[in-house]
């Protein structure tokens, strides 16, 4: 099979997309390490190479696409967030990371006041699973189909860099949503928004952001 038959998305492929939408994204679809010229989309592979979620690989192609076949990606990648939140087991890091695509997708077209308005619920959505999605990212790697005990023993020592906790990435939701607040006036809201995000560890010079809300609360008082 392949990546388009494994996440079941060829029938939408097919039919969502014209004939050259979708040359234009299998051709520009390239991971990195695959023979160029090759169609990555049509090639026939073996499960492991699907190691992110469904709604991870529709952002990467929608990130490929070109004109229309954009909008038409990223609503089918705000359909398989969704759907990907309501499963029992949920890959957090996948969902948080397709989120990001989508908030700034909607967030660069916020002169139209229903972009401006998903752009916001996203940013909303993003931060209802950013405690579970912080847990997710901030535990240290594991080596890809093997267990770390077994691996030690192979190598005879522990491996290295598997014990360091890795460093946590930006969140967009609680950014973009704070500057969207403090913009519209609710400075209050913004500061909560920003001290949130400093607690669970984000990255992103929460720090600063709190020390200017601060002020600008003390001047309007």
């Amino acid at each position: 099979m392949d990546i388009l038959d494994y996440y079941d998305l060829k029938e939408w492929w097919n039919t969502a997309l014209t004939p050259a939408q979708r040359d234009q994204i299998s051709r520009d679809y390239q991971p990195m390490g695959y023979p160029s010229g090759e169609r990555y989309l049509y090639a026939k592979q073996g499960k492991s190479y699907c190691e992110t979620d469904k709604c991870c690989f529709l952002d990467v192609l929608a990130c490929v696409a070109k004109d229309d076949a954009k909008d038409i990606i990223w609503n089918k990648t705000e359909q398989a967030v969704k759907e990907a939140l309501s499963q029992p087991r949920k890959n957090y890091k996948d969902i948080h990371l397709a989120l990001v695509g989508l908030i700034k997708y909607h967030y660069r077209l916020r002169e139209n006041p229903a972009h401006y308005d998903k752009a916001k619920e996203l940013c909303l959505l993003q931060i209802s699973i950013a405690n579970q999605a912080a847990k997710a990212f901030s535990k240290p790697p594991k080596p890809h189909g093997i267990s770390l005990k077994k691996l030690e023993e192979i190598l005879g020592h522990k491996p290295v860099g598997y014990d360091i906790p890795p460093i946590m990435p930006s969140h967009i939701g609680f950014k973009q949503l704070a500057i969207i607040l403090e913009k519209e006036g609710d400075l209050k809201g913004a500061l909560k928004l920003s001290q949130k995000a400093l607690k669970q560890g984000w990255n992103d010079n929460y720090e600063k952001r709190i020390t200017k809300l601060t002020a600008k609360l003390a001047k309007c008082k």
